[in-house]
């Protein structure tokens, strides 16, 4: 315990610190003893010391390798401190770190984005600064770490580790369609196939494929809709369509007959897709709804009520888009207007609409047939 005055020790840490700034020699002795004072000073019963530290340890952490650790944990233990004032300087120290060493960038974004749990809504409002600051520093590995936040872990955890990712999960989720997005729209995830762009779209797109379909409503209605990277019959619209079939038919597979919940959102979500938001041709949705009708994944016997009427909504709606594409094409329209080659509605897709037609008819009927 410093048997000195607050008002001495705060004289004495900026005497040395004029001292220290004044040195030509990056690595000096002073230098060094000044930063050792700081990683002290992290740790000091008066708040007005902790920030005097959080604020200043950015001057010299990248001068001394050895206490490069000793001064990170320092600034995470004032993230921690018990006076609200002091750890909202850790948050801006994390950030000075950060652009001292871009080292530190994965491992801190990571921390910042467990700090996102505070249950104090002002603080969370400089964590998610700070967090989109480090997006601006770089926004491949941070949104590396974003995304690996938000995929399950393929190995089982427990309870109350399930809880807390759970919760981050939805942390995440937020700042991304929220305080992220326009950085995203406007300067990181503006390009298809920019590094930052990839990593994010690979990323929930992996999510997509993990996660119950609660979630992959949001991932896909207040994320994904949003980037410059999907727009009308793109390459990333066929993506993603072919992920949410991809799920539906393997939830079709899977589930127990009389209750296709599961299945019937991921149907939703690519009706969302192709016919609400026109990312992906229709044609393709159509094409799925008749692979599955013949197999006989999708019979509308084995469906509740709401559930039969919603597919038969949904392959309306499908049926009437396509129609409205053929309509809105004129007939020397070049592929590139379409898409690609295989999204232009042909003489065999139409076959395929009256095909449907029939077959929902008949699965319909046979529905009432049973149930009355």
């Amino acid at each position: 315990m410093d048997s000195k005055s607050l008002a001495e020790q705060e004289k004495d840490i900026r005497d040395l610190l004029r001292r220290a700034e004044r040195t030509p020699v990056k690595t000096s002795a002073l230098r060094r003893d000044t930063l050792k004072r700081l990683i002290d000073l992290a740790h000091s019963p008066h708040p007005s010391l902790k920030i005097i530290a959080a604020t200043h340890l950015k001057l010299f952490i990248r001068d001394f390798s050895d206490l490069e650790d000793d001064a990170i944990n320092a600034v995470y233990d004032l993230c921690e401190d018990p006076a609200a004032g002091v750890r909202i300087k850790g948050y801006a120290a994390i950030v000075d770190v950060s652009r001292e060493q871009n080292k530190w960038i994965k491992r801190n974004t990571d921390v910042l984005v467990q700090l996102l749990q505070s249950d104090e809504p002002e603080e969370v409002t400089f964590v998610k600064r700070a967090l989109t600051q480090h997006l601006d520093m770089d926004p491949v590995v941070t949104l590396g770490v974003l995304c690996d936040q938000v995929v399950p872990p393929d190995e089982p955890v427990d309870e109350e580790e399930l809880a807390i990712r759970d919760r981050i999960r939805s942390l995440v989720f937020a700042f991304l369609a929220g305080e992220a997005r326009r950085p995203l729209i406007d300067r990181h995830a503006n390009c298809l196939e920019s590094p930052a762009e990839s990593v994010l779209v690979s990323g929930l797109f992996k999510a997509i494929t993990k996660l119950p379909p609660s979630d992959v409503n949001f991932i896909i209605k207040d994320i994904i809709v949003s980037l410059p990277s999907f727009t009308t019959y793109s390459p990333r619209g066929k993506e993603l369509l072919d992920i949410l079939l991809t799920q539906a038919r393997a939830f079709f597979k899977s589930e127990i007959p009389g209750s296709f919940t599961s299945s019937c959102c991921y149907l939703d979500l690519a009706s969302f897709v192709t016919v609400e938001r026109r990312l992906a041709h229709p044609s393709h949705l159509l094409r799925f709804y008749y692979a599955v009708l013949v197999e006989g994944l999708l019979d509308l016997a084995r469906l509740s009520d709401g559930e039969r009427s919603n597919v038969i909504r949904n392959v309306a709606c499908t049926l009437a888009a396509c129609e409205d594409v053929g309509e809105r094409a004129p007939p020397n329209a070049p592929v590139a207007d379409l898409g690609r080659t295989s999204d232009i509605v042909s003489d065999e897709d139409s076959r395929r609409f009256s095909d449907v037609c029939v077959m929902l008819l008949q699965a319909s009927a046979f529905s009432r047939c049973m149930y009355h």
